[in-house]
């Protein structure tokens, strides 16, 4: 493939999911408050985050379906118009303050937000063996653009939304809707030609019908790749959404909210870069045994923290979001290696919507821990966790020595 082809679909995946995660991280960083003003207490108030990542559990798999019968590009803009359509619903329900319209609104974006994070999969079909890390990281890199741009905009998009007449929780919604529509656009422009002619291997033949879920996770590597993408999300969602709820109950601002969470953005996204030149150049065990380290690190100094201290909160959801990070991208680097190439959209499908399963009842769980045991039970739980995929991993590492084989580039 000419290099000047390549990078025009990387830079197009780039620009779209850059322009995407900007209006979600904006609405995301939100929600939870949204749904504390509506129902006045924070017992629910992970409810409607939570569905939205069931919605993205349960988009992944048929919208990855769709891609390997039509293609990628076919299948993102499709996703795109439908998040679009469940951002300016939530924009609605936030500004009538009726909470199933949010939980249903929040539902349909995450669930056409799928086909966005699916996007680190396309990078990846267009690149050699030895560069899909690096691929990977790049996609996910893009998401700098929103981890910085997203919560910037909160206050500007505050003040658009009481402009026109909504409450101004409801302007980032709007924001997401409108950014959609942008992704959407780019990518039915330029996406061009699909990442998946440039992959045939991968595309499913018509009458062919999917392996049971239970022989996709057979292979020790998927089983590997689980355990990093699984627990890298669940600790990730539970500390990071109760985190805004914990600094605003210390009488912070909103612009106190946005700097904390930029911190953790920029943590997950920024060095993505440097993530996937490791996973390629030392292998991906490594990687994850590192984003694990980080993961228990900052829920140690999360729990340690009022809301009230800035430094040491950037401090512990920057690290949140960077042992994020090296589980996902490395994690996801395995999903791609881990079976055969016809078979791959398949377990990207399943693992991904695995992921999002665990990241909905991560969300809800923390709403009630932190009623119950207030934000530092919060963080010691989410620190706790990462115990699970290290005894998955030495497990399957036990037994067969070819899971660490494919780790590392020779």
């Amino acid at each position: 493939m000419p290099a000047r082809v390549r990078g025009k679909l990387l830079a197009t995946l780039f620009a779209s999911v850059g322009v995407t995660r900007t209006g979600f991280l904006a609405a995301a960083t939100v929600t939870a408050l949204v749904a504390q003003e509506t129902l006045g207490s924070a017992t629910w108030a992970g409810l409607p985050g939570a569905v939205a990542v069931i919605g993205m559990a349960l988009g992944t798999a048929p919208l990855s379906w769709f891609m390997a019968r039509h293609g990628r590009r076919r299948g993102m803009v499709i996703g795109q118009v439908i998040a679009g359509v469940g951002a300016l619903v939530a924009a609605v329900a936030t500004d009538v303050a009726v909470f199933p319209l949010l939980v249903l609104a929040l539902f349909v974006m995450g669930f056409g937000n799928a086909a966005d994070r699916l996007a680190r999969y396309a990078a990846a079909d267009v690149s050699a063996p030895e560069r899909r890390s690096s691929a990977i990281a790049l996609i996910v890199w893009a998401g700098t653009i929103g981890s910085v741009a997203g919560p910037a905009l909160l206050e500007p998009a505050r003040g658009l939304a009481e402009t026109l007449g909504f409450v101004g929780l409801a302007g980032p919604y709007v924001l997401a809707g409108a950014m959609y529509a942008v992704a959407g656009l780019v990518v039915f422009v330029f996406l061009r030609p699909d990442p998946l002619d440039l992959a045939p291997d991968e595309r499913i033949e018509r009458g062919e019908q999917p392996l049971p879920v239970r022989e996709l996770l057979r292979p020790p590597l998927v089983r590997v790749a689980l355990a990093a993408l699984l627990t890298s999300q669940f600790v990730m969602v539970l500390i990071m959404t109760m985190t805004p709820i914990h600094i605003r109950a210390a009488g912070e601002s909103l612009g106190a909210v946005g700097l904390v969470i930029s911190a953790h953005t920029l943590g997950m996204f920024a060095l993505s870069p440097v993530t996937g030149y490791l996973s390629d150049r030392f292998g991906r065990f490594p990687v994850i045994v590192a984003g694990l380290t980080m993961l228990a690190a900052s829920g140690v100094i999360a729990s340690t923290t009022g809301g009230a201290d800035r430094l040491l909160l950037v401090v512990a959801l920057f690290l949140l979001g960077l042992g994020w990070n090296f589980g996902y991208v490395a994690g996801s680097a395995l999903v791609v290696e881990a079976v055969e190439p016809h078979r791959r959209l398949q377990i990207q499908g399943v693992a991904d919507s695995m992921v999002w399963i665990f990241g909905a009842a991560a969300g809800l769980a923390s709403g009630f821990l932190l009623a119950g045991g207030g934000y530092r039970l919060v963080s010691l739980v989410g620190s706790a966790l990462v115990a699970v995929p290290v005894v998955v991993i030495v497990r399957e590492r036990r037994r067969s020595g070819s899971v660490s084989v494919p780790l590392r580039r020779t």
